[in-house]
């Protein structure tokens, strides 16, 4: 297998005003823990599999309740054999990599050594990549991708309050909301604009992604509708496979917010983010107290400009087509 690197010379910085700490990668700001020849390692070398999931989404969106959400329909749907790194229920870094992170931190040997010791069984990755940067050569058309959104004034919010808390990041401690929502609002801060990624998997088939391997879900609806996420996801998941009622809330039940954190905090498996500092609050509007009105006009202004009423459908409506949603994330 060939690993050959494309030559894109990191160069850690700090954003001029807040810190970030930061390198780049077609154009667009990484954190400085990923090495931007780790993404193009992986760009000309990993093919997906049909057996591969890859959970896309910019920061602190729901990536780990939807790894949560996937691991336990795979475990309940007897999917995950015994050996499996998350058999047990671990999402962490070993049982549900970060491909671009592994290979940065531990070699592109290392992704290689997963994908060995998992060939020929069902796994979950997760990225924050946008669409066009997908680190991968090739897209197996049998790979499924979900993605998850929230509201971007939920997202700017618990964005604030992670990036000022992360050991690693070199975050200024005295950085107010206001000066967040600004740089939020423009941009340009990791993983690139949060309004245009989200926008590119609304359009993944541009890129070669077709419908039937994408599932857009909402971190809302994960939180306030787990009966019918469980459902709508593990129809994409497995739909071989057919739940009891009493499994679909068994799966429900431990994605709640404080049983997710009190199962991490007892046993973290390869979890490497302390629960009681990552686990912020779980909620959906809490951005409602947190944001001055000129925030929230703000970020409503760029969400109109660049989403309109461009939404994924509701999982209880699974199947009934898209709705206008994304109309009243601007009210």
């Amino acid at each position: 297998m060939s690993t050959a690197i494309f030559p894109v010379v990191p160069a850690v910085a700090k954003c001029k005003e807040l810190g970030f700490l930061h390198a780049r990668y077609n154009g667009r700001m990484i954190p400085a823990f990923i090495d931007p020849k780790a993404i193009d390692t992986l760009r000309y070398n990993w093919d997906t599999t049909a057996n591969d999931v890859i959970i896309c989404t910019h920061q602190k969106v729901g990536t780990h309740l939807t790894k949560k959400y996937a691991v336990e329909i795979l475990r309940m749907a007897g999917k995950l054999m015994a050996g499996h790194p998350a058999a047990d229920g671990d999402i962490g870094k070993s049982a549900v990599p970060w491909p671009e992170v592994m290979v940065s931190q531990q070699g592109y040997a290392a992704f290689e050594e997963f994908l060995a010791r998992t060939k020929g069984q069902l796994r979950v990755f997760y990225t924050h990549g946008n669409i066009d940067e997908l680190p991968v050569r090739n897209l197996h058309p049998e790979t499924k991708i979900i993605m998850t959104y929230r509201d971007p004034k939920g997202a700017a919010v618990s964005q604030y309050h992670f990036y000022k808390s992360h050991p690693t990041l070199g975050v200024s401690d005295d950085m107010e909301m206001s000066q967040f929502v600004e740089h939020f609002v423009e941009g340009d801060l990791y993983f690139g604009d949060y309004h245009d990624h989200v926008a590119g998997y609304f359009h993944a088939e541009a890129y070669g992604v077709s419908k039937e391997q994408m599932c857009l879900v909402r971190f809302e609806d994960l939180v306030e509708d787990k009966m019918n996420s469980v459902k709508a996801l593990a129809g994409f998941l497995v739909p071989d496979c057919v739940f009891t009622e009493q499994q679909v809330f068994e799966v429900a039940a431990s994605t709640e917010f404080n049983t997710m954190k009190e199962s991490i905090r007892k046993n973290p498996g390869s979890f490497h983010f302390n629960p009681d500092r990552f686990f912020r609050s779980g909620k959906t509007e809490d951005w409602k107290e947190q944001l001055s009105e000129a925030a929230i006009a703000a970020i409503n202004a760029k969400t109109a400009q660049k989403w309109g009423t461009m939404d994924a459908p509701r999982v209880s409506n699974v199947g009934q087509g898209p709705t206008n949603g994304f109309a009243n994330l601007a009210a």
